[in-house]
């Protein structure tokens, strides 16, 4: 059998350099396309109530008012693979509240001396307070420029980094350069 001509050939160049571009561009068009597993909303769709009630619970605990809400999640996430029945806790928490009527968290605090939930209360606030749920060199920080600690000074105190102008401060409007400093 005889094979004919194309009569309009396409020529193909495709050098390594070609490839590899192409390839690159493929892969990083996948990446860009897949979602994040544990984004915040990720974890606030899928489970409403849970952070809602832990959020509610954290401010009561905290008496700060505008928690931030990714935080709270990540931190919910790591209290629930600590404990599979830290979600219980909190709703027991919260029952405990509602039924005794304490107005903040140092009269709740009070009721709970020896009791189990104390515990738990006091985690939920070390973790707002810290940023971290653990000790150790190997602790996950969950919140470290907005850990509460530094909130109450930050407009005085640097927070602690080896970043002379605190932590991402390359972000920040640069100051404006109106007058110009005289050496």
């Amino acid at each position: 059998m005889e094979k004919l001509p194309d009569p309009n050939p396409v020529p193909v160049f495709l050098s390594r350099r070609r490839l590899l571009a192409l390839s690159g561009a493929c892969i990083t068009a996948a990446a860009i396309g897949t979602v994040k597993k544990g984004s915040a909303q990720e974890i606030v769709a899928s489970n409403r109530n849970g952070v809602s009630d832990f959020m509610q619970l954290s401010t009561f605990a905290t008496g700060h008012k505008n928690l931030d809400l990714a935080i709270g999640s990540a931190l919910l996430l790591a209290f629930e693979a600590q404990a599979h029945d830290f979600s219980a806790r909190v709703a027991a928490l919260r029952e405990r509240i509602a039924k005794n009527g304490y107005q903040d968290v140092e009269a709740l605090e009070e009721g709970l001396n020896g009791d189990p939930l104390h515990a738990t209360l006091l985690q939920i606030i070390r973790g707002w307070y810290a940023g971290v749920i653990e000790g150790g060199t190997s602790a996950k920080v969950y919140a470290f420029e907005k850990a509460l600690m530094y909130q109450s000074s930050r407009d005085v105190v640097v927070i602690p980094t080896y970043a002379h102008n605190g932590p991402n401060y390359w972000v920040a409007e640069p100051g404006s350069v109106d007058v110009m400093p005289e050496f």
